[in-house]
């Protein structure tokens, strides 16, 4: 399992798996949830996240199926998952689901620039219901790719205070709109996702330090 591919760099401390907060800290927030749907939504992800950290695949392959998991839960015509390049303070598309991914991938976006860009920049979140209308929306994209965003909504994924990178996800199905219950659940699963990162992470370089000794 190699994970060198990613320009993304934690200090690689291991930590107790995601499993154990899973059970305990974050075991409360869904009890006392009070929605069984987001419940079940939250529970499946996590488990989901939990079994992609161990399967031997390549990084770029991991974090498509995170995006397939949480696509999932909030069912969507197309995601993003984007991941900031501290050096160039520039985000890329690591991962893309249900748009032309060849052409997409070979576009930048530069920190605070467009809806995603402004999402990394403050870290907050943004639900965007009438896309047309925002002007922050970088409609070049769009229009490479030839997909009308209708709606979307965008999280910052964050380990240990420090960006990663985006979620975004496109074109509600199933409803009209993003919900302010939807963004709640992908705030929640996006620090889920976080936590999933910096353990695969965290595992792929104990593995590697493990076979630089045994060689």
């Amino acid at each position: 399992m190699s994970d060198q591919d990613t320009p993304f760099i934690i200090q690689p401390v291991l930590e107790e798996p995601p499993a154990s907060e899973h059970s305990s800290a974050t075991g409360g927030i869904l009890l006392n949830s009070g929605n069984d749907f987001q419940n079940a939504g939250k529970i499946a992800a996590l488990e989901a996240f939990l079994g992609l950290i161990v399967r031997d695949q390549p990084f770029d392959d991991f974090m498509r199926d995170m995006l397939l998991v949480v696509m999932k839960v909030v069912h969507s015509e197309a995601g993003s998952l984007f991941e900031f390049d501290h050096r160039n303070q520039t985000l890329f598309f690591r991962s893309v689901v249900g748009q032309a991914s060849d052409t997409i991938k070979k576009f930048t976006i530069p920190l605070g620039t467009g809806i995603v860009g402004q999402v990394a920049e403050t870290r907050k979140p943004m639900l965007v219901l009438n896309v047309e209308e925002n002007r922050r929306h970088l409609r070049a994209i769009q229009e490479a790719v030839g997909f009308e965003a209708r709606n979307l909504v965008a999280v910052p994924i964050q380990i240990h205070g420090k960006l990663f990178g985006v979620l975004e996800l496109l074109n509600r199905v199933g409803q009209e709109n993003y919900t302010p219950a939807d963004l709640e659940l992908l705030i929640y699963l996006c620090e889920g996702a976080g936590k999933a990162i910096e353990a695969r992470l965290t595992l792929a370089w104990a593995l590697n330090r493990t076979s630089g000794q045994v060689a």
